[in-house]
């Protein structure tokens, strides 16, 4: 995996992809799935593929300790979610997320840090 870079909005994904080659990870902000919501990613990351479709984009919905976010996720179409749980709650959902051909991590990545196109760091 390549280093992941947190973008908090279609305009900061654009800028990473722009600014990078190759394939990128994209990861949203820490339990994002629970107040930008899973449709909001979906919608961001199908835009992504399409004006990127010559790029390998991984894009990590990060849901927070909530499985039932992670879950509606998966279910919904999205193949990569990390999810803060206890482990037997990670291993349950990881095995339904491999029926599902999505995937699930636990470990929260080092971003890397670039300045963001709104204002901040990214």
């Amino acid at each position: 995996m390549t280093t992941p870079h947190r973008v908090h909005s279609l305009t900061e994904a654009r800028a990473v992809l722009a600014a990078t080659a190759g394939a990128v990870t994209l990861e949203s902000p820490a339990a994002a799935a629970g107040y930008q919501g899973i449709g909001w990613w979906r919608a961001l990351v199908a835009a992504l593929a399409d004006e990127f479709s010559d790029r390998e984009i991984v894009a990590v919905l990060d849901c927070g300790t909530a499985p039932g976010h992670a879950l509606e996720a998966l279910r919904a179409g999205v193949k990569a979610v990390r999810l803060d749980a206890p482990a037997e709650t990670l291993a349950a959902v990881k095995e339904i997320a491999a029926a599902l051909g999505g995937e699930v991590s636990q470990k929260k990545p080092s971003f890397r840090q670039e300045e963001n196109p709104e204002g901040g760091a990214g």
